[in-house]
């Protein structure tokens, strides 16, 4: 008697709970049940952005749709968009008393494709950019992340409410890191967490070496977030070489392209000043662009 096993069927890459086909299908429908109720839209791969500036997260509707035949889909998105958009922008944050608003927000660094420039300046002009990648204060709730926008920042002020958002992430501390290795030399330290905050501490480097008592080189580190919920870092050192970079980049990528809540394929150097992008696109492909200062790792 023969025997014949189906092939597993491909999963989507943010909510592995449901198959490629069934988050092609998912992200359909949230798109045409907004804009039915009369708003611009654009999808990501885990949250959807209105017109009105509002984000919503679709980790709760990926877990909750599976339960449900597909013919149900509809009108269980319709109901569920339909309560969380007649509540107030912003949610349970409007009217939140500012210390009870600041004491559970954090700073946190979100999906560029998130966000544009110009979408920034109409509703979170208090933005700061960490090589490039949006940085925001989120309110960490109890079912979804909302992002202050420009009134919530100026009912507390800015300053302050920076201050207490890097304040809290700080608190909130880090995982433990791994040591990486791989057959040609290459190596790295790497960070996994629960937290969608994770990745966040590319913005505080000189206190992440800190929380994990590393010492910084001469020239740095490189740092690479490749998912919220992921940071990998390595100090520069006298046995630094290219291999180290490649095998960090190559990592990252895989990270990237596999894990949920996805951030950067990149990765970036810090040496004290602003964090900054040592790779770019080139024909479609990662390449490595180092600066002057760390031109000789190219002949290690």
């Amino acid at each position: 008697m023969a025997l014949f096993s189906r092939k597993p069927k491909e999963l989507d890459a943010t909510f592995p709970q449901l198959t490629l086909q069934q988050g092609v299908k998912m992200r359909q429908v949230c798109a045409d049940v907004l804009t039915s109720m009369g708003y611009g839209v654009e999808i990501a791969a885990d949250h959807v952005l209105l017109s009105d500036g509002r984000i919503y997260g679709l980790e709760t509707v990926a877990r909750t749709l599976p339960d449900a035949p597909e013919r149900e889909w509809k009108p269980m998105l319709e109901d569920y968009f339909a309560r969380m958009t007649a509540k107030p922008a912003g949610s349970i944050i409007d009217a939140m008393p500012i210390e009870a608003l600041l004491a559970g927000t954090r700073a946190k660094i979100i999906d560029p494709g998130m966000i544009s420039q110009e979408q920034a300046e109409l509703h979170y002009n208090y933005a700061q950019w960490v090589g490039g990648l949006p940085l925001l204060m989120a309110y960490d709730g109890d079912e979804t992340v909302n992002y202050l926008r420009d009134e919530h920042v100026q009912r507390a002020g800015e300053d302050r409410a920076w201050d207490g958002a890097r304040a809290n992430l700080l608190a909130e501390g880090t995982s433990t890191p791994q040591q990486a290795t791989d057959g040609d030399g290459g190596s790295f330290l790497g960070i996994m967490s629960e937290s969608e905050f994770q990745a966040t501490w590319l913005a505080f480097p000189a206190e992440l070496l800190e929380k994990l008592e590393l010492t910084a080189g001469p020239l740095g580190v490189c740092i690479t977030v490749p998912a919220a919920t992921a940071l990998n870092l390595h100090i520069i050192n006298d046995d630094t070489g290219i291999a180290d970079l490649l095998f960090m980049a190559k990592v990252t990528g895989a990270q990237h392209d596999g894990m949920p809540h996805p951030l950067s394929p990149h990765v970036y150097w810090w040496n004290g000043g602003q964090i900054q992008p040592i790779t770019g696109i080139v024909d479609g492909e990662l390449a490595m662009m180092l600066p002057d200062e760390l031109e000789h790792l190219a002949t290690r």
